[in-house]
């Protein structure tokens, strides 16, 4: 009983705190596992290392065993034994984003949506690549966005505003006339609501079929690292890039701006050594 009550108080913290309802959940979770592993023991940091260990050993990946410590962490917090925290585990990753398109194939996707009269999808591409906006943001790019040059986007807590270069709007503007779109979302499925994700990946894949570039490649987030490359190469600032994509950590927005194997094996070979 005594537990159930401070599992339903740490839930409403954590309602105030305005975390997600899968975060939530994944909180509670973890929280009541480390509630039954202390038992009536008074929690010391030799307690949560030792918990620590007991995860690890459970043949977790270390990104689920990470999420577990997060969680431990934020519930230690909770109760003011924040110095009993302990560390995420670190984890070595292949920085290579060899699933991304080239600006070439990017170009070239562009020729085959011209070709085979799926505007749209030409346009869809044109805005994700030019801003760098995630596909459920598209909902954003709206008739009246298009007159201010701008749109906000409120995501994970804090809005953004995304800024449509003039080239853009104006060809969205002759997209829309010729539409006979003449106010709210552009792009938008066959319901009249804003376009789906899946929509816009299974039309990508086709896409990509037809001109010839590995399907693996053929999502809609290649457009938004493709942005985020291109805008490094021109301006190399990185605190603004993240401005733009809208991230609080600069090491997200550094997975962006990391090289694919090949281009690092080409510079590899063009030393003089």
């Amino acid at each position: 009983m005594e537990n159930t009550k401070a599992l339903e108080d740490y839930a409403d913290y954590l309602l105030q705190r305005e975390l997600a309802q899968q975060t939530r959940n994944i909180y509670l979770k973890q929280a009541e596992n480390f509630i039954n592993y202390i038992e009536d023991r008074v929690i010391t940091k030799k307690e949560t290392i030792e918990y620590k260990q007991s995860l690890l050993k459970q043949n977790y990946k270390i990104s689920t065993i990470n999420l577990h410590i997060v969680a431990l962490n934020s519930y230690l917090k909770y109760k003011g034994c924040a110095d009993c925290s302990v560390k995420t585990r670190k984890i070595q990753n292949r920085q290579a984003p060899d699933n991304i398109i080239t600006l070439d194939e990017y170009r070239n996707l562009l020729v085959c949506a011209k070709e085979s009269g799926r505007d749209k999808y030409y346009y869809i591409m044109r805005t994700l690549a030019l801003t760098g906006i995630r596909v459920s943001e598209l909902s954003g790019c709206t008739v009246e966005a298009l007159k201010k040059g701008s749109f906000i986007i409120y995501n994970k807590g804090k809005n953004r505003e995304i800024y449509l270069p003039e080239k853009l709007v104006d060809e969205l503007r002759e997209y829309c006339m010729q539409e006979g779109i003449s106010k709210g979302v552009i792009f938008r499925g066959n319901t009249g609501k804003s376009i789906s994700r899946t929509a816009v990946y299974k039309m990508l894949i086709h896409l990509a079929d037809y001109a010839g570039i590995p399907k693996y490649k053929a999502h809609p987030h290649s457009f938004r690292h493709l942005f985020a490359i291109t805008y490094m190469q021109k301006y190399s600032n990185l605190f603004e890039l993240a401005d733009l994509l809208g991230h609080s950590s600069l090491e997200t927005t550094r997975i962006y701006t990391v090289t694919t194997a090949e281009e690092k094996r080409r510079k590899i070979n063009r030393l003089e050594l």
